[in-house]
Protein backbone atom coordinates (compact mmCIF):
# COMPACT_ATOMS: atom_id res chain seq x y z
CA UNK A 1 0.00 0.00 0.00
CA UNK A 2 1.31 3.06 -0.88
CA UNK A 3 0.18 7.02 -1.43
CA UNK A 4 2.54 6.89 -4.71
CA UNK A 5 -0.52 6.97 -7.07
CA UNK A 6 -2.65 9.85 -5.25
CA UNK A 7 -0.09 12.31 -5.57
CA UNK A 8 0.66 13.13 -2.06
CA UNK A 9 3.35 15.75 -2.54
CA UNK A 10 4.60 16.70 0.79
CA UNK A 11 3.52 13.30 2.53
CA UNK A 12 4.83 9.73 0.83
CA UNK A 13 2.86 7.04 2.93
CA UNK A 14 2.76 3.33 2.53
CA UNK A 15 1.87 0.57 4.79
CA UNK A 16 4.33 -3.20 5.01
CA UNK A 17 2.67 -6.51 6.65
CA UNK A 18 4.41 -9.48 7.25
CA UNK A 19 8.11 -7.99 6.38
CA UNK A 20 10.69 -11.19 6.98
CA UNK A 21 13.32 -10.44 9.95
CA UNK A 22 15.88 -8.07 8.20
CA UNK A 23 17.59 -5.15 9.12
CA UNK A 24 17.33 -1.74 7.33
CA UNK A 25 19.41 1.24 7.33
CA UNK A 26 19.50 4.68 6.35
CA UNK A 27 22.31 6.81 6.66
CA UNK A 28 20.78 10.52 6.46
CA UNK A 29 16.93 10.91 6.22
CA UNK A 30 15.79 12.87 3.83
CA UNK A 31 12.54 13.74 5.52
CA UNK A 32 10.72 13.77 8.84
CA UNK A 33 10.32 9.93 9.53
CA UNK A 34 7.52 8.40 11.41
CA UNK A 35 7.41 4.56 11.65
CA UNK A 36 3.94 3.03 13.26
CA UNK A 37 4.37 -0.42 14.54
CA UNK A 38 1.18 -2.22 13.72
CA UNK A 39 2.40 -6.31 14.02
CA UNK A 40 -0.22 -8.00 15.86
CA UNK A 41 2.22 -9.55 18.48
CA UNK A 42 5.15 -8.43 20.16
CA UNK A 43 8.32 -8.02 18.12
CA UNK A 44 11.78 -7.65 18.90
CA UNK A 45 13.70 -4.88 17.84
CA UNK A 46 16.99 -3.37 18.12
CA UNK A 47 16.69 0.01 16.62
CA UNK A 48 19.80 3.03 16.80
CA UNK A 49 19.26 6.47 15.88
CA UNK A 50 21.32 9.55 16.26
CA UNK A 51 21.80 9.65 20.23
CA UNK A 52 20.26 6.57 21.09
CA UNK A 53 20.93 3.02 20.96
CA UNK A 54 19.34 0.23 22.32
CA UNK A 55 16.95 -3.17 22.51
CA UNK A 56 13.51 -3.89 23.18
CA UNK A 57 9.89 -4.92 22.20
CA UNK A 58 7.58 -3.26 19.21
CA UNK A 59 3.97 -3.50 20.19
CA UNK A 60 0.78 -2.46 17.94
CA UNK A 61 0.45 1.66 18.27
CA UNK A 62 4.15 2.23 19.16
CA UNK A 63 5.54 5.26 17.07
CA UNK A 64 9.52 6.11 15.99
CA UNK A 65 10.11 9.62 15.08
CA UNK A 66 13.07 10.43 13.33
CA UNK A 67 13.92 14.37 12.21
CA UNK A 68 15.38 14.95 8.46
CA UNK A 69 19.01 14.17 8.33
CA UNK A 70 19.14 11.72 11.06
CA UNK A 71 20.94 8.48 10.59
CA UNK A 72 17.82 5.59 11.23
CA UNK A 73 18.88 1.77 12.39
CA UNK A 74 16.26 -1.15 12.74
CA UNK A 75 16.52 -4.87 12.71
CA UNK A 76 13.78 -7.15 14.12
CA UNK A 77 13.49 -10.75 14.84
CA UNK A 78 10.07 -11.61 13.64
CA UNK A 79 7.82 -10.70 11.13
CA UNK A 80 6.73 -6.54 11.00
CA UNK A 81 3.98 -5.19 10.10
CA UNK A 82 3.92 -1.24 10.04
CA UNK A 83 2.86 2.13 8.32
CA UNK A 84 5.52 4.66 7.36
CA UNK A 85 5.40 8.22 7.25
CA UNK A 86 7.80 10.19 5.08
CA UNK A 87 6.82 14.49 5.93
CA UNK A 88 8.71 16.54 3.64
CA UNK A 89 11.03 19.03 6.03
CA UNK A 90 9.69 21.96 3.28
CA UNK A 91 6.02 21.45 4.60
CA UNK A 92 6.92 21.41 8.47
CA UNK A 93 9.13 24.95 7.79
CA UNK A 94 6.28 26.38 5.98
CA UNK A 95 3.63 25.75 8.45
CA UNK A 96 5.84 27.07 11.25
CA UNK A 97 6.80 30.05 9.63
CA UNK A 98 2.76 30.11 9.05
CA UNK A 99 2.40 29.90 12.89
CA UNK A 100 5.07 32.01 13.47
CA UNK A 101 6.86 29.81 15.33
CA UNK A 102 10.95 30.16 15.57
CA UNK A 103 13.30 27.57 14.24
CA UNK A 104 15.91 28.50 16.30
CA UNK A 105 18.80 30.15 14.97
CA UNK A 106 17.22 29.65 11.39
CA UNK A 107 18.07 26.50 11.07
CA UNK A 108 15.24 23.64 9.89
CA UNK A 109 12.75 22.22 12.63
CA UNK A 110 14.00 19.28 14.45
CA UNK A 111 11.94 17.11 16.27
CA UNK A 112 14.50 14.92 18.18
CA UNK A 113 14.40 11.08 18.19
CA UNK A 114 11.94 9.15 19.86
CA UNK A 115 12.20 5.39 20.22
CA UNK A 116 8.17 3.62 20.74
CA UNK A 117 6.41 6.86 22.09
CA UNK A 118 2.75 6.71 22.65
CA UNK A 119 1.00 9.44 20.77
CA UNK A 120 -2.81 9.23 20.06
CA UNK A 121 -3.28 12.06 17.64
CA UNK A 122 -0.69 10.77 15.17
CA UNK A 123 -1.69 7.29 15.46
CA UNK A 124 -5.41 8.64 14.66
CA UNK A 125 -4.18 10.98 11.75
CA UNK A 126 -2.11 8.22 10.38
CA UNK A 127 -5.61 5.69 10.55
CA UNK A 128 -7.53 8.03 8.33
CA UNK A 129 -5.01 8.55 5.85
CA UNK A 130 -4.49 4.59 5.44
CA UNK A 131 -8.33 4.52 5.54
CA UNK A 132 -8.03 7.43 2.16
CA UNK A 133 -5.30 5.78 0.82
CA UNK A 134 -7.11 1.82 1.21
CA UNK A 135 -10.26 3.47 -0.47
CA UNK A 136 -8.81 4.68 -3.53
CA UNK A 137 -8.58 8.13 -2.19
CA UNK A 138 -12.23 9.33 -2.06
CA UNK A 139 -11.86 12.08 0.22
CA UNK A 140 -9.64 13.95 -2.66
CA UNK A 141 -6.69 16.06 -2.31
CA UNK A 142 -8.16 18.55 0.00
CA UNK A 143 -8.80 15.62 2.81
CA UNK A 144 -5.46 14.74 2.22
CA UNK A 145 -3.77 17.98 2.67
CA UNK A 146 -5.92 19.16 5.60
CA UNK A 147 -4.99 15.91 7.70
CA UNK A 148 -1.12 16.12 7.02
CA UNK A 149 -1.41 20.08 7.52
CA UNK A 150 -2.86 18.67 10.94
CA UNK A 151 -0.25 15.60 11.20
CA UNK A 152 2.76 18.62 10.58
CA UNK A 153 0.91 21.47 13.44
CA UNK A 154 0.73 18.58 16.15
CA UNK A 155 4.26 17.36 15.63
CA UNK A 156 5.73 21.20 15.27
CA UNK A 157 3.48 21.65 18.83
CA UNK A 158 4.49 18.92 20.51
CA UNK A 159 8.05 17.79 19.61
CA UNK A 160 9.34 20.59 17.27
CA UNK A 161 12.30 23.20 18.64
CA UNK A 162 9.24 25.68 19.60
CA UNK A 163 7.57 23.35 22.04
CA UNK A 164 5.67 25.17 24.14
CA UNK A 165 6.06 28.43 22.97
CA UNK A 166 2.62 30.78 21.99
CA UNK A 167 2.22 32.30 19.12
CA UNK A 168 -0.25 34.95 17.98
CA UNK A 169 -2.97 33.35 15.93
CA UNK A 170 -5.50 35.08 13.76
CA UNK A 171 -8.57 35.43 15.80
CA UNK A 172 -11.13 34.97 13.11
CA UNK A 173 -11.40 35.16 9.31
CA UNK A 174 -12.84 38.15 8.07
CA UNK A 175 -15.82 38.48 6.13
CA UNK A 176 -14.10 39.20 3.24
CA UNK A 177 -11.87 36.35 3.70
CA UNK A 178 -14.60 33.78 4.77
CA UNK A 179 -16.51 35.53 0.92
CA UNK A 180 -13.08 35.01 -1.15
CA UNK A 181 -12.70 31.01 0.02
CA UNK A 182 -16.50 30.34 -0.37
CA UNK A 183 -16.20 31.89 -4.12
CA UNK A 184 -13.81 29.83 -4.97
CA UNK A 185 -15.26 26.58 -3.77
CA UNK A 186 -18.21 27.14 -5.49
CA UNK A 187 -16.31 28.10 -8.75
CA UNK A 188 -14.30 25.35 -8.67
CA UNK A 189 -16.98 22.59 -7.10
CA UNK A 190 -16.38 19.81 -9.52
CA UNK A 191 -12.43 19.62 -9.44
CA UNK A 192 -10.06 18.69 -7.12
CA UNK A 193 -9.20 21.35 -5.03
CA UNK A 194 -6.53 21.84 -2.76
CA UNK A 195 -6.24 23.38 0.75
CA UNK A 196 -3.62 25.79 -0.57
CA UNK A 197 -6.27 26.69 -3.66
CA UNK A 198 -8.55 27.83 -1.21
CA UNK A 199 -5.92 29.41 1.38
CA UNK A 200 -4.60 31.76 -1.31
CA UNK A 201 -8.53 33.19 -1.96
CA UNK A 202 -9.11 34.04 1.44
CA UNK A 203 -5.82 35.52 1.43
CA UNK A 204 -4.68 33.44 4.54
CA UNK A 205 -2.11 30.71 5.49
CA UNK A 206 -3.03 27.07 4.93
CA UNK A 207 -2.16 26.19 8.54
CA UNK A 208 -4.83 28.93 10.03
CA UNK A 209 -7.34 28.00 7.44
CA UNK A 210 -8.83 24.90 8.59
CA UNK A 211 -9.63 25.87 11.84
CA UNK A 212 -10.54 29.44 10.87
CA UNK A 213 -12.77 28.23 8.17
CA UNK A 214 -14.82 25.80 10.76
CA UNK A 215 -15.27 28.79 13.60
CA UNK A 216 -17.19 30.29 10.63
CA UNK A 217 -19.03 27.74 9.03
CA UNK A 218 -18.96 24.93 11.32
CA UNK A 219 -17.16 22.68 9.18
CA UNK A 220 -13.63 22.16 8.18
CA UNK A 221 -12.86 23.01 4.43
CA UNK A 222 -12.88 19.43 2.87
CA UNK A 223 -16.52 18.36 5.02
CA UNK A 224 -17.89 22.03 3.34
CA UNK A 225 -17.12 20.79 -0.32
CA UNK A 226 -18.22 17.50 0.25
CA UNK A 227 -21.96 19.06 1.72
CA UNK A 228 -21.60 21.66 -1.42
CA UNK A 229 -21.08 18.85 -4.10
CA UNK A 230 -24.25 17.02 -2.08
CA UNK A 231 -26.42 19.97 -2.05
CA UNK A 232 -25.75 20.34 -6.23
CA UNK A 233 -26.36 16.60 -6.72
CA UNK A 234 -29.80 17.07 -5.38
CA UNK A 235 -30.40 19.66 -7.63
CA UNK A 236 -29.06 17.70 -10.97
CA UNK A 237 -30.93 14.58 -9.56
CA UNK A 238 -33.97 16.94 -9.46
CA UNK A 239 -33.45 17.74 -13.11
CA UNK A 240 -32.87 14.53 -14.33
CA UNK A 241 -29.35 13.73 -14.31
CA UNK A 242 -28.76 9.91 -13.95
CA UNK A 243 -26.40 9.28 -11.05
CA UNK A 244 -23.55 8.06 -12.58
CA UNK A 245 -23.40 10.91 -14.48
CA UNK A 246 -23.72 12.95 -11.33
CA UNK A 247 -21.08 11.25 -9.48
CA UNK A 248 -19.03 11.89 -12.73
CA UNK A 249 -19.73 15.62 -12.40
CA UNK A 250 -18.81 16.51 -9.42
CA UNK A 251 -15.53 15.16 -8.82
CA UNK A 252 -16.96 11.99 -7.11
CA UNK A 253 -14.07 8.76 -7.54
CA UNK A 254 -17.24 6.92 -8.17
CA UNK A 255 -21.19 6.13 -7.93
CA UNK A 256 -20.60 4.53 -4.20
CA UNK A 257 -18.21 7.39 -3.48
CA UNK A 258 -21.18 9.78 -4.31
CA UNK A 259 -23.79 7.21 -2.28
CA UNK A 260 -22.06 7.26 0.45
CA UNK A 261 -21.68 10.55 1.34
CA UNK A 262 -25.23 11.64 -0.34
CA UNK A 263 -27.12 8.83 2.12
CA UNK A 264 -24.69 10.56 5.54
CA UNK A 265 -25.90 14.27 4.07
CA UNK A 266 -29.30 13.69 2.98
CA UNK A 267 -30.63 10.85 4.58
CA UNK A 268 -31.02 8.48 1.89
CA UNK A 269 -29.56 7.34 -0.94
CA UNK A 270 -29.03 8.80 -4.76
CA UNK A 271 -31.74 6.79 -6.11
CA UNK A 272 -34.00 6.39 -3.22
CA UNK A 273 -33.97 10.87 -3.25
CA UNK A 274 -34.93 10.41 -6.88
CA UNK A 275 -38.07 8.24 -6.34
CA UNK A 276 -38.93 10.44 -3.78
CA UNK A 277 -39.15 13.73 -5.97
CA UNK A 278 -41.27 11.44 -8.71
Amino acid sequence: MTSDALGWSELKFSGWEGVSPQAAYEPALSDHLIVIHTTPEPVRVFERADGYSGEGIAIPGDINLFSAGDTSFCRWEGALSFLRLDLSPALTDKVAAELELPLGGGSAIDFGRHIRLNDDRVWQVAQWLSEDLRNGGPGGRLYADSLIRMLSVHLLHRYGMASGRKSALPRRMARKQLDGALQFIHAFLEQDISLDDIAAAAHVSSSHLVRLFKEATGLPPHQYVIQERIRKAQKLLSEGQAVTEVAAMLGFNDQSHLHRHFKRFVGVTPREFVQSIR
